[in-house]
């Protein structure tokens, strides 16, 4: 008996167990929201859930959610002024991504109260509701500027993608000839650490010593705040409300890549009339080691193939036939594709 009442213990404490850790999500999440009246415009409507149903409002009502702003979505539907038990789940309507970035561009750009109330307007009218008269006289111009730049949403930069080569030192300056790269704000990547100018719609871009050999660069409309999972809050028969988050940040890209080495060219002429001279040894010093380079019918040495940036001294070593050696010598930074006229030559006598 002892042992059958411990097994029946044993049950009803993992059966107690299961149960607890299998309450719903949503009703350990139940939120409080609060409704506040943000305008005095009384517009009247045909409801779309309500097979056409006129409808008055009676000023426009911002709802919060546990502080977050929501926006209602069963227009005509009882709600109360306030109240908790809100269970969130994740919103799924076939228009959530026109909604949020209407809720994104018409409010959480510029978050003010008339706002909202413009916005809540055109949500109602996307669902399905139609508006018949309304006191603000700019409503349809407000309208139209939010669902412009609802449009231009996925719309790019004309170099979006645009493979970027970049040898150290040089730069490269790109013009949008879309008009779009003044929307995008937020710098998201610069893996190959460029130097970057960004202003209207050029952007340049500088490769230096200090960059990497490859990368990208990224920028996007949106905030990370912005940018997520948008939530429906339901209590019983009271409206459904949605605090709305963008499926993206609209992010363009560009794929980077640096020549990190560089090179070193010299040239030996002829101090009086300028001629290229052949034969010349010339030796390079950089970071503990040395080489010796030849002047070939060019005249010029080079040394290929060292990373940018690095100092290297440069001197005669043999002058070409029929030439002395000058007393000279010259310092440079290996740099990309610059040669370098260092050397000139006298005539031995």
């Amino acid at each position: 008996m002892m042992k059958t009442a411990r097994r029946s213990a044993v049950i009803v404490a993992l059966v107690s167990l299961f149960v607890q850790l299998f309450i719903p999500v949503s009703m350990a999440l139940a939120a409080s929201m609060n409704n506040t009246k943000v305008a005095d415009w009384r517009n009247t409507w045909h409801l779309h859930l309500f097979n056409g149903l006129h409808w008055t409002d009676e000023g426009m009502w911002m709802k919060k959610v546990d502080g977050k702003v929501a926006f209602c979505v069963e227009h005509g539907v009882d709600l109360d002024m306030s109240g908790s038990g809100y269970n969130p789940s994740t919103y799924s309507d076939s228009k959530k991504d026109q909604l949020a970035k209407i809720a994104y561009y018409g409010y959480y750009q510029n978050p003010t109260n008339r706002n909202y109330a413009v916005t809540q307007m055109i949500i109602w009218e996307t669902l399905g509701d139609s508006l018949l008269t309304t006191p603000n006289k700019t409503y349809q111009s407000e309208k139209k500027a939010i669902l412009d730049k609802v449009a231009a949403h996925d719309c790019k930069p004309s170099f979006n993608g645009k493979q970027i080569t970049l040898a150290v030192g040089d730069s490269i300056t790109l013009t949008d000839t879309n008009g779009r790269l003044a929307a995008f704000a937020q710098q998201t990547a610069n893996t190959a650490n460029l130097k970057i100018t960004k202003s209207g719609n050029k952007l340049t871009l500088t490769a230096t010593a200090q960059s990497k050999e490859s990368g990208k660069v990224a920028y996007a409309i949106a905030k990370a705040a912005d940018v997520g999972t948008s939530f429906v809050y339901t209590k019983g028969s009271q409206q459904k409300l949605v605090n709305f988050k963008l499926s993206n940040n609209g992010e363009f890209s560009l794929p980077i890549k640096v020549n990190l080495n560089g090179n070193v060219k010299a040239r030996k002429v002829d101090a009086d009339t300028n001629r290229a001279l052949p034969g010349a040894k010339l030796k390079f010093e950089y970071n503990g080691t040395t080489k010796e380079v030849t002047t070939g019918t060019d005249g010029c040495a080079a040394l290929n193939g060292i990373k940018a940036g690095t100092k290297i001294k440069i001197s005669e070593v043999t002058a070409p036939n029929g030439y002395v050696i000058r007393a000279n010598s010259k310092k440079s930074p290996s740099n990309p594709g610059r040669p370098l006229k260092l050397f000139s030559a006298t005539r031995s006598s």
